[in-house]
């Protein structure tokens, strides 16, 4: 019918025009009129067999017979509308929308060319352009409710607001319809407005109100709206209803937990889990539910464990039981299990860089630097892009005490990730020990701008400053920073104290590095300083006796036999 009725307005226009112009009393043998009757006849032929072509779906062949018809009308706006709507059919798209923008041109007032184009911006995620072209259309013709409709789906991303209040008055309009409610709904939802997204989706329960999906949607839009009691409610009435349905179960036994009602909720999810034939991606959420609340439960990680191993033995090439498996051993300081679960993840997802790193760590932690080194080359072939290979081999060279080349690594992970903390942290260390100042100061102070009130920057900062007697004030005040943080730190209180030392303030200088050494943990390095302050304030017999530890701890440190031997600084 859409066809035919463009077809026969398309000939009243030019029969309308031929008849203005042939009112006159010129002869019947003037050509121009003759001719001008003769080329709209072939237009209107051409376009009409367009159209029948175009009906059967022959779109190439139809706009061949439009721009034949084009020849003998060029500037008629339903014509090139016409082609634009044949190539977006052919999916031809820049074509289309040069047709569509040349009857807009020519006929900007018409609403359904506007549409045209509209379509063909919508269609290729021209948005803003769409969204312009439905504006247009809306000034020409407000009551056009599918091009409202059209307009707020384009500007949902961009301005929801105003798409919010597009489908309200559609509604208002043409009453409450699944579609604009859902639509409405979602908005709501995604801008936090909870209250009014659950208003939307018991009206669309109104129109199905045996929609389980809709029934668990509104449940959960409930409980983000803080509403846990009406949540509950809803849920125990699907459950009663469905007991075997695993969402609404799921659901509830997370409430229950909420609301500190643990017992309840594991005895409705081990219901669950124990249906016949339950699926297997439901009993791997069950064993998440228990995992996330095992730090503040043993027993519910003692329920995970079990749910995991379960589902390991049913399916042994899904990584994500032993991940898991592994995450409870580390949480229960079993390191050996979990670097065997972690391990087999990396086998069965390789491409999973956070298992790498926990085993690559796990060997670092426990001293075996060969199977770190091993994890972390092996790592590197698997997840070459993850910052973290390169962090942990920087680590490793560290502990075998080849600072360069753990510069090389921590350098390729800081090129990866340069707003890591471990990355800023560890490779500013390495180049201050190397005494390539300029380098380790222009990290130290990158990381201060990712994170102001670091302890630990603050303190190695504070510290490397100090050591070359640079910047002693606001030294200082970086150390007392991170002894608020952690204020029985031994390094925090040596840093401290050394500052103080190199400041001159020897008597309070010796009461933080006592405490230092108090702690049981004082290194050569703290021991000396003590020593240093000891000595200052003439108390020579104690500061020999606190070098001499330090050379016990540390028997090559030339520096410091030079003290003991002289007895002095």
């Amino acid at each position: 019918m859409k066809q035919l009725l463009t077809i026969a307005v398309y000939a009243l226009l030019l029969c309308g025009c031929s008849a203005s112009k042939n009112a006159g009393t010129e002869p019947a043998t003037a050509k121009p009129a003759v001719t001008d009757d003769a080329r709209r006849d072939l237009a209107i032929s051409h376009f009409i067999e367009g159209s029948a072509l175009e009906a059967k779906e022959q779109h190439g062949e139809a706009i061949l017979e439009y721009q034949e018809a084009l020849r003998y009308d060029p500037a008629n706006a339903a014509i090139h509308d016409a082609i634009a709507r044949s190539f977006i059919e052919l999916q031809k798209y820049s074509r289309a929308a040069e047709s569509a923008r040349e009857a807009v041109r020519l006929e900007p007032s018409n609403a359904a060319y506007r549409e045209t184009l509209a379509r063909i911006y919508a269609g290729t995620f021209q948005s803003d352009a769409a969204i312009a072209e439905y504006e247009a259309i809306t000034k020409l013709d407000s009551s056009n409710n599918r091009v409202w409709y059209q307009l707020a789906r384009l500007l949902q991303p961009q301005k929801p607001l105003r798409a919010l209040r597009i489908y309200e008055m559609l509604m208002d309009r043409d009453g409450e319809s699944w579609e604009l409610l859902l639509q409405s709904a979602e908005l709501y939802g995604s801008l936090g407005q909870y209250d009014h997204a659950a208003e939307h989706y018991r009206s669309m329960l109104l129109i199905d109100p045996s929609n389980r999906a809709l029934q668990r949607q509104l449940a959960e839009t409930y409980i983000k709206a803080g509403r846990a009691d009406e949540a509950l409610a809803l849920l125990e009435e699907i459950h009663e209803r469905h007991p075997d349905d695993p969402e609404v179960a799921l659901v509830l036994g997370d409430l229950y937990f909420d609301r500190g009602d643990p017992d309840k909720a594991v005895r409705m999810l081990e219901r669950v889990r124990a249906m016949p034939s339950m699926h297997h991606e439901v009993k791997v959420r069950i064993g998440v539910t228990y995992f996330s609340r095992s730090e503040h439960d043993t027993s519910l990680g003692q329920l995970a464990g079990e749910v995991f191993d379960e589902l390991r033995a049913a399916q042994p090439t899904d990584w994500r039981p032993h991940w898991y498996l592994g995450a409870l051993a580390l949480n229960a300081r079993n390191d050996s299990a979990a670097a065997t679960s972690f391990s087999e993840v990396t086998r069965l997802e390789p491409k999973n860089a956070d298992a790498w790193w926990f085993v690559g760590s796990i060997y670092l932690d426990r001293g075996d630097l060969t199977r770190a080194m091993q994890t972390a080359d092996r790592a590197r072939q698997s997840v070459p892009n993850d910052f973290r290979v390169y962090l942990l081999k920087g680590l490793i060279y560290s502990r075998l005490e080849q600072p360069n080349q753990a510069v090389d690594e921590l350098t390729r992970a800081y090129k990866l990730n340069s707003k890591d903390l471990n990355i800023l942290s560890t490779l500013a260390l390495t180049l201050d020990n190397l005494k390539r100042h300029s380098e380790s100061d222009r990290l130290y102070e990158e990381a201060l701008r990712v994170d102001s009130a670091n302890a630990l920057i603050l303190n190695n900062y504070a510290y490397s400053l100090s050591e070359r007697g640079l910047q002693l004030e606001r030294a200082k005040r970086m150390s007392e920073i991170s002894l608020l943080a952690e204020p029985n730190n031994p390094s925090y209180l040596d840093t401290y104290g050394w500052i103080l030392y190199m400041l001159g303030e020897y008597e309070e200088a010796r009461d933080y590095i006592e405490k230092a050494v108090a702690s049981g943990e004082a290194s050569a390095v703290v021991l000396e300083h003590l020593g240093d302050v000891y000595y200052r304030l003439g108390k020579k017999e104690e500061a020999i006796l606190q070098w001499k530890k330090a050379l016990e701890q540390t028997p090559t440190n030339q520096t410091l036999k030079a003290k003991v031997e002289r007895g002095s600084l």
